[in-house]
């Protein structure tokens, strides 16, 4: 009865077990949401408009480990998770938002 209790002690040490495959949020510094103007392979350009303030415009680069959740199109509610790096803004997780007429 003992090696059974010290069996159970030894797999909660452990912790649950890892899923392979399971899909982490990828990490960034800073976000930015409006609509896309331009899209392509390797770039994607996003405007915003602020009540009060001009319209602002950011183009993020697009890597290959940069995970896009839905579809790029063109006037299409994105939000952009993204690194600053030497060579610009860096997208590390695009998410396209969900217009009101889409939900219905």
């Amino acid at each position: 009865m003992a090696l059974v209790g010290t069996r159970a002690v030894a797999q909660e040490a452990e912790g649950p077990p890892k899923v392979q495959g399971a899909k982490s949020e990828p990490q960034y510094d800073d976000t930015f949401s409006g609509s896309i103007l331009e899209v392509s392979a390797v770039s994607l350009t996003v405007s915003r408009s602020i009540l009060g303030k001009p319209a602002e415009k950011r183009t993020f680069a697009i890597k290959a480990d940069t995970r896009v959740e839905g579809k790029l199109r063109v006037r299409t509610r994105v939000t952009v998770g993204f690194v600053t790096a030497e060579e610009g803004d860096v997208a590390r997780l695009i998410v396209v938002r969900q217009s009101s007429s889409q939900k219905k």
